[in-house]
């Protein structure tokens, strides 16, 4: 998405409203999440959201749940009256709307019974039966939009888990604008040389697969939507400290060539220090990109890998946990 004439617009995330302040919960209050606000807010575009208010309901107001009924699980206001049908709805056009502005991230908010994922208490005659549901307002954002990576707020404190739905968001926003351009295969052979080492991580296969499939391929418009499927699809995967020290060193032996030995062996003690977790992935990905662009090595100086990306959010900054 770009403005004509202008710098690029910054890439739109939706976020529910409480955490970023408003007050719109059941108790009148909000959840303000400081890592959204003042981390998220500058880099990005936030779009608010607060599905309980879009239907109706009021501030303050009573409080509604999930409830196990028939072998369905239903979102139920205070006096037993089933919110479900309304909520559905509601998703469905918040879904129009995030499409349209082509958000790119999505950020919930945990233990909700509309917007909670995976953590929220279902009931079932009065009584609590388990504590993994999804709210009617998260699980219908999955179902329409599958490709934009949602993710909790508690979740954004944790390094690991925050660093791979960053590196998904940065991924949409940019095959997205890749294929609202004028495509021509060379573009997204040049796409894929980018973030192969990023894909490499998560998922292997899928990067030597899409490798091979693109080799043949001599119509872009034909391949993008396959391609851009798998690709998303491959990133969901979680990596590792493994699978990123095997990039790490992959993208090292580039350099192997061009480095004294006291460089080489101090890029080679960054990397054991992230795999030990006595450094985070910042460390060497900064060597890394040093280095290339310094040497002018081609290969590496556009790789995605090793992009800078806004200091607010913290990519990679922090130790990935055990």
């Amino acid at each position: 998405m770009e403005e004509t004439g202008g710098p690029p617009a910054r890439i739109r995330i939706a976020v529910s409203g409480c955490l970023l302040g408003e007050e719109v919960r059941y108790d009148g209050g909000h959840r303000q999440s400081s890592y959204v606000t003042g981390n998220l807010g500058g880099p990005f575009e936030l779009v608010s959201e607060c599905p309980e208010v879009g239907i109706g309901l009021g501030v303050p107001r009573p409080r509604i749940r999930l409830e196990e009924r028939g072998g369905a699980t239903r979102l139920l206001g205070s006096l037993n009256e089933d919110l479900t049908a309304a909520l559905d709805g509601y998703t469905r056009r918040a879904a129009d709307r995030f499409r349209d502005a082509g958000v790119a991230g999505i950020v919930l908010k945990s233990r909700s019974p509309s917007c909670g994922m995976g953590d929220v208490k279902v009931h079932r005659d009065g009584a609590v039966v388990s504590e993994d549901g999804t709210g009617v307002f998260a699980g219908g954002l999955a179902e329409a939009l599958p490709r934009v990576p949602r993710i909790r707020e508690g979740d954004l404190e944790q390094p690991a888990l925050r660093d791979h739905w960053l590196t998904r968001v940065f991924a949409l926003a940019e095959i997205r604008e890749l294929a609202a351009g004028s495509l021509e295969i060379s573009a997204l052979y040049d796409f894929h040389a980018r973030w192969k080492m990023v894909l490499m991580a998560h998922s292997e296969s899928t990067a030597r697969r899409l490798g091979r499939s693109l080799a043949g391929m001599r119509d872009a418009g034909a391949a993008l939507p396959g391609y851009r499927d798998s690709f998303l699809a491959g990133l969901a995967e979680p990596a590792s400290v493994g699978t990123h020290k095997n990039v790490l060193h992959h993208l090292a032996g580039h350099l192997k060539k061009h480095l004294q030995p006291a460089a080489r062996n101090r890029l080679g003690r960054e990397i054991d220090a992230f795999f030990a977790r006595e450094a985070p992935l910042a460390v060497p990905v900064r060597s890394l990109a040093k280095w290339a662009a310094r040497l002018g090595v081609g290969s590496l100086v556009d790789q995605a890998y090793l992009a800078e990306r806004p200091d607010a959010l913290g990519y990679r900054e922090d130790i990935y946990p055990e």
